[in-house]
């Protein structure tokens, strides 16, 4: 009677995005509540004739029936499924990929038992608390008095949610203490005045993170832009406003501003305010790819608000667009003192966590990127929680009434399918799990899983929203969704390096020639394969040199006085210092 009446309250309401959150969240109820019953059911029906048939049998006996009854549930479902694919044509469908090898299969045993087991340990933690909170209350209380269980998870609760909020500040400043070190691929600060860390700079090389280290000291020099382009260049500026280099968002601005005069940005005739992912990374590729299309023309500043992976600096992304907005209104504000004819371009930049900080100096409406002063912005992978993202996809007309904000899947659709007003353009890929995930899924249909005929390409028609498991799946597709190769661009996931010359070009107005399109297509792969070798080589031989010093010194051996800078260059992934006559420690 209980499923019945689940069933009846389940198919009553319907099963879609726009159905209010408390309405959803009862039908989940209902869906769970009423599966919970009828599953008990067919347990309790099918234990009485395994019973009556063959009798009391033993506890692992038990189990493996149990378990062959579930497979054949699954494997109901899965031809269900099947069918479902069949019938609205997707032929072409995604399968799941199996383990590659012995190896392959023992990991992916290995991650599932470990994440069944840790499930089990937290639900069993939880318990114990609970059931050790409400017994102490009672006893407190006396009298055979008894306090409600209620009470009891109400303390396991907070409990646990101290001790998690714990282990995350611990992680966080962790990480942070981790992104201090300087790689062996980049041990010295840069040597060109036009860059953070370097002779014209007052930012030091140690506050500007791991990859500020790498953004730095990537930088394209004039020959290599000349090389690619075939034309005159320029040395490019890049700026960086160290998280490290004081802890306030006003001093941090200001300090961005001072790097961009001392390092000559005002020369250029395009200032890029990119704002990096909680880790402080912006796309090595999308800084070349602007490099290569002003033939070094350009200033690149990058104010970092965090130091820890984007799933850490999710709490930091207002402070972040406040400090993006305080870098934006002073470059405007520079820019307006110099005569009209040397003003160069305000353009911004962000991907990932990035483009919510971005997108979000304008959260309200996008009239604020006019008052900001940019021409033009370009937005890769917008995340589900950015304001101005959710503002926009539910009332366009208020968020932006200008119409200057538009949305492509791929960069060749920039100024094709977007309206000719739009200087803000968003790169989200059909199946781009960051922009699709929601925490609602728990309870309620998301937005891309509509009727068939409208989803968005690459999610399967087939599919069908379960409260939970969806969102569960979509939490792990927020990893798969990461996956890349160096030097190989797809277009697949949140994986946007495919799309970067031609959105750059797009986006920013920047011209280039077939050939010159080609050159730089080619040149960002491989440098990109290059300087991640470069990086693998340089750890490899970082490690084997700590290893040789340290076996030196247990024979006793005076390392200090040894001749090691050799071992230093190779450490740094300069191979050529293998082949050198020892005692050199510059290049032959």
């Amino acid at each position: 009677m209980l499923a019945a009446a689940c069933l009846g309250v389940v198919r009553a309401i319907p099963d879609r995005h726009d159905v209010p959150l408390a309405i959803a969240t009862a039908r989940t109820a209902a869906y769970l509540i009423g599966g919970g019953a009828a599953n008990a059911a067919a347990v309790i029906g099918t234990d009485k004739v395994v019973r009556r048939t063959l009798g009391d049998r033993n506890p692992i006996e038990v189990i493996l029936i149990a378990s062959a009854v579930g497979s054949i549930v699954s494997a109901v479902n899965v031809w269900q499924r099947d069918r479902r694919a069949a019938r609205l044509g997707e032929t072409d469908r995604h399968h799941v990929e199996h383990p590659d090898g012995l190896i392959g299969t023992m990991r992916a045993l290995g991650m599932g038992f470990g994440g069944g087991a840790a499930i089990l340990a937290l639900a069993g933690a939880e318990f114990a608390i609970a059931e050790g909170a409400t017994r102490s209350a009672s006893a407190l209380l006396g009298r055979g008095r008894t306090v409600t269980p209620l009470i009891g998870h109400a303390v396991a609760f907070g409990t646990l949610g101290a001790a998690g909020l714990y282990a995350l500040r611990t992680v966080t400043r962790r990480v942070e203490r981790a992104d201090d070190i300087v790689e062996p691929a980049y041990p010295e600060p840069p040597q060109s005045p036009h860059v953070t860390a370097g002779p014209a700079s007052v930012v030091s090389f140690d506050h500007i993170g791991k990859e500020g280290r790498r953004f730095v000291l990537m930088t394209l020099t004039p020959a290599e832009i000349e090389a690619v382009m075939g034309e005159p260049a320029m040395a490019p500026v890049r700026a960086i406003a160290g998280y490290e280099s004081t802890s306030s968002i006003d001093e941090r601005a200001a300090l961005a501003l001072e790097e961009l005069e001392r390092l000559g940005a005002y020369e250029r005739s395009m200032i890029v305010v990119a704002s990096p992912t909680g880790v402080g990374y912006v796309n090595y590729s999308f800084a070349e790819a602007v490099e290569y299309l002003t033939r070094g023309s350009c200033a690149i500043v990058v104010p970092q608000y965090a130091l820890v992976p984007s799933a850490l600096a999710l709490g930091k992304t207002s402070a972040g667009s406040h400090l993006h907005k305080l870098v934006l209104a002073g470059v405007r504000d520079r820019i307006a003192t110099m005569p009209q004819h040397a003003r160069p371009r305000l353009v911004q930049f962000g991907e990932s966590l990035g483009a919510e900080v971005a997108l979000d100096v304008a959260s309200r409406t996008t009239v604020d990127f006019d008052l900001l002063g940019l021409d033009h912005g370009l937005y890769l992978g917008t995340p589900f929680r950015t304001k101005l993202w959710q503002r926009w996809s539910a009332h366009p007309g208020v968020a932006d009434p200008l119409g200057i904000l538009g949305l492509v899947s791929r960069a060749d659709e920039i100024g094709l399918t977007t309206s000719p007003v739009a200087r803000h353009v968003q790169i989200v890929h059909h199946d781009d799990p960051i922009n699709k995930f929601s925490y609602d899924a728990v309870v309620r249909t998301p937005w891309w899983m509509g009727p068939p005929d409208t989803r968005p390409l690459g999610v399967p028609r087939e599919t069908r929203f379960r409260p939970i498991t969806t969102f569960i799946i979509n939490l792990v597709d927020l990893k798969n969704g990461m996956n890349s190769k160096p030097g190989d661009f797809v277009r697949q996931g949140h994986d946007y390096r495919i799309e970067l010359r031609e959105a750059v070009q797009r986006a920013y107005g920047l011209a280039a020639t077939l050939e010159q399109e080609e050159a730089i297509e080619s040149a960002l792969r491989s440098r990109e394969r290059e300087w991640a070798a470069r990086r693998m080589v340089a750890r490899r031989f970082d490690k084997a040199r700590t290893a040789v010093l340290a076996q030196l010194a247990s024979w006793g051996v005076d390392t200090e006085s040894l001749d090691t800078d050799w071992l230093s260059v190779v450490a740094s992934g300069n191979l050529d210092a293998l082949s050198r006559p020892r005692g050199s420690s510059s290049p032959a």
